[in-house]
């Protein structure tokens, strides 16, 4: 009995994988442990003594998460985890129930968090007491107050004659209704304050380097290699009090959602109330307040503090929920319904939730909508914060630059919660981190397409240096950061932001041209996060994971059959870097497809480190010429002259790991199509760059490359790509 407990003991321990036998090693950690690195490896930590590096506690604008992603990058994808729960958790059907802030904790952590972390979110501190008599009418006569204005004239020891405010304001306010009039007051004694904060947050700034800087339009265009220096820009920037600004923002996102959320159940209770006929139109000192009913209005305004559109079919020209001069630095639109048209012609004149020294928002509640405009707008800012969110309904965006959640300086979102979507841009867009900017486009659910003009013959943004003929454009959009190179001109760099675009479900498409999906730029960092759908990424160059000079570019997909395309003449991309990148390119699940003309697939160059990783399916890929799959420049100084000395305190790590599936490696040729097996990598194989034999003859050994197909995968999920935030709801909707 004795001996069959025992034997049954023996079998239990041997069959059980928690005794006698360790858990196999993730599939990163297996390669690293071929490679003999480990996570201390990864990433890097430039030094003052780095000759001729450009040494980032020198650098102007720099967010404050660059240094530890950049040292840390096995922490990238739990940064960008937080942000796309936070859009999971916030923007949830369930939470917008009850809650009456997940706009603005959504802002805080896509936007507001990364550029400033004093904040918490904890709430906006709306705080407003509300007049029991007249509230609409006080509410108003407080801004009059706090902008030490005059609201009641007097002379003489008694009150004058004319102008009578009060009295006229009271003959507009019987038009609307009295049960909609303390929850309106409430929101504009907010939003006074919302003001206040934007003065406080100006009080330092030069009013005439104000003045130049709201006249820039070519910003992005200008700042990449350092073709324009702007001496106002640098100055205000330094003067300008942010967190302040930054404040005002926060309160605008709660406002406006407190607000929505309460005419909407005013509306569904039925109570008596003329919905199509409020009306009001004020001229304030700080900007104009209009209330219009739920008619289908033309809405046309250079002057607007706050407007409320209650319904209808409305079609709004000019800066709508946009700062339109430096005298009304705050504005504020809300459309509570409607199938609308928002339409702004002027350049130099931001709109649809976009700032410049200030902050704004346009939130349009439902309705399949259309925005198109030219510069700076939809969900954009320049030194201040701009909102665009649109909640619900199958909408159109259009625009030249600067927009789409972008920013410089500053903070611009755009959000969108429901509907299939298309966003058309020329460049700089669409997630896109310019000069110390955080910038972000979320999109939570739908069919949505996403398209940045690549050909020049429609508009020119040519790229010579790394197109063909330059036919091809300077994108910057789909997760981008670009900093400003000074290096090659006058020696004023500046850093590059965080550049954001975060989709959660459905079936999409990303067209662009250079510098986009996932791609970052002295000391810029771009992500692209898609959570779910069988999604395609056609690009033509540096692009999907990509970057160049001291610069973060990610793309993850998460699942579903996807196709990335980067493919043309000098097309290098697919988790591609150059010059101290950080590029991961990361796809869990689903049969894909990849096509790349010429670097890529986990390349690097000039000590980079790059991240390839497919996790499951029957994988395609294609490449033309160039190089691929861990290869790297292990023989390109080594040992470095006097121009890369700091060459020698620093890694190349260039991985490329497919885990499970039957894979297919073809190479083709550009002009006649034709395909073969690729001899470099095959199904279940491994290849080394630099081999043993090769990295004996070299000089400095800190080059690790490795291209393997798995055989047998048995790791299981990838820890440093395993989401370990849990969401607040057990299904998303």
């Amino acid at each position: 009995m004795k001996n069959r407990f025992i034997a049954i003991i023996s079998i239990f321990l041997t069959l059980s994988p928690a005794f006698g036998q360790e858990k196999p090693k993730d599939g990163l950690q297996q390669i690293m442990d071929r490679l003999g690195i480990t996570e201390n490896n990864l990433g890097w930590q430039p030094k003052s003594y780095w000759m001729r590096y450009p040494d980032p506690k020198q650098i102007p604008f720099k967010l404050n998460i660059f240094d530890d992603l950049f040292a840390q990058p096995q922490y990238i994808y739990d940064y960008l985890s937080t942000m796309t729960v936070a859009v999971e958790d916030f923007l949830h059907p369930e939470y917008l129930k009850t809650a009456h802030d997940g706009i603005m904790k959504t802002g805080f952590y896509c936007g507001v968090m990364p550029y400033n972390s004093q904040f918490r979110a904890y709430s906006a501190s709306l705080w407003a007491e509300v007049s029991k008599e007249q509230p609409l009418l006080n509410a108003i006569k407080n801004i009059y107050l706090t902008s030490h204005n005059t609201f009641t004239y007097n002379r003489m020891g008694e009150k004058g004659e004319f102008p009578l405010n009060e009295k006229d304001l009271s003959i507009q306010l019987k038009k609307i209704d009295p049960k909609l009039q303390p929850v309106i007051a409430a929101a504009i004694i907010n939003l006074t304050e919302a003001w206040r904060f934007v003065q406080i947050g100006m009080r330092n700034v030069d009013y005439q380097d104000a003045a130049k800087c709201w006249r820039i339009r070519h910003l992005g265009e200008t700042q990449f290699d350092g073709m324009e220096y702007y001496p106002y820009l640098e100055d205000a920037a330094k003067d300008i009090d942010m967190a302040s600004i930054l404040y005002a923002g926060i309160k605008l996102m709660a406002i406006s959602q407190e607000l929505s959320d309460t005419i909407i159940k005013l509306k569904a209770s039925k109570l008596p109330i003329n919905w199509k006929e409020q009306y009001l139109d004020w001229q304030t000192p700080i900007g104009r307040i209009v209330i219009s009913g739920s008619k289908d209005d033309v809405h046309s305004y250079n002057d607007a503090f706050f407007v409320l559109d209650l319904g209808g079919d409305d079609h709004w020209y000019g800066p709508a929920g946009a700062t339109p001069s430096l005298s009304v630095p705050v504005a504020l639109v809300i459309d509570i319904e409607g199938d609308d048209v928002y339409e702004n012609d002027d350049e130099y004149t931001p709109a649809h939730g976009s700032a410049i020294f200030g902050a704004a928002m346009l939130l349009d509640v439902s309705g399949n909508d259309t925005y198109q405009s030219k510069r700076l707008s939809q969900g954009a800012a320049m030194l201040g914060i701009g909102i665009l969110c649109d909640l619900n309904g199958n909408d159109n965006y259009q625009m030249w630059t600067d927009g789409q959640g972008a920013a410089y300086l500053g903070v611009g979102l755009a959000i969108d919660n429901k509907g299939n979507d298309r966003y058309k841009i020329w460049g700089d867009g669409q997630g896109y981190g310019g000069i110390g900017g955080v910038g972000t486009l979320i999109n939570r659910t739908g069919d949505d397409y996403y398209f940045a003009e690549k050909d020049t013959a429609v508009v020119f943004r040519s790229d010579y240096w790394h197109s063909e003929k330059g036919q091809y454009n300077y994108s910057y959009v789909q997760g981008c950061g670009i900093g400003r190179r000074g290096d090659v001109t006058d020696g004023h760099s500046w850093a590059g932001g965080m550049g954001t675009l975060i989709d959660l479900s459905g079936n999409d498409k990303y067209e662009a041209g250079g510098w986009s999906q996932g791609c970052g730029y002295w000391y810029g960092i771009g992500l692209l996060c898609d959570k779910s759908g069988n999604d395609e990424y056609y690009s033509t160059h540096w692009a999907q994971a990509a970057g160049a000079h001291f610069a973060i570019g990610c793309l993850f997909d998460e699942g579903g059959n996807d196709k990335h395309v980067n493919w043309g003449k000098l097309a290098a991309g697919i988790a591609f870097a150059h010059d101290y990148v950080i590029a991961i390119l990361y796809e869990k699940g689903g049969n894909d497809y990849y096509k790349v003309h010429d670097d890529g697939l986990g390349y690097a160059i000039n000590m980079s480190q790059t991240f390839f990783i497919d996790t499951e399916g029957d994988d395609t890929y294609i490449s033309g010429k160039g190089h691929h799959y861990g290869w790297n420049n292990y023989e390109s100084q080594n040992p470095p002259g006097v121009t890369s000395v700091y060459h020698l305190y620093s890694d190349q790590i260039c991985i490329f790991a497919d885990f499970q599936g039957v894979d297919n490696y073809f190479t083709e040729d550009f002009e006649s199509g034709k395909q073969q097996k690729d001899t470099v990598l095959t199904n279940n194989s491994e290849k080394f760059f630099p081999d043993s034999k090769e990295k004996e003859k070299l000089a400095s050994k800190r080059y690790f490359g490795i291209g393997k197909d798995f055989e047998g995968y048995d790791g299981g999920e990838v820890n440093i790509f395993r989401r370990k935030i849990k969401p607040r709801y057990k299904d998303f909707e």
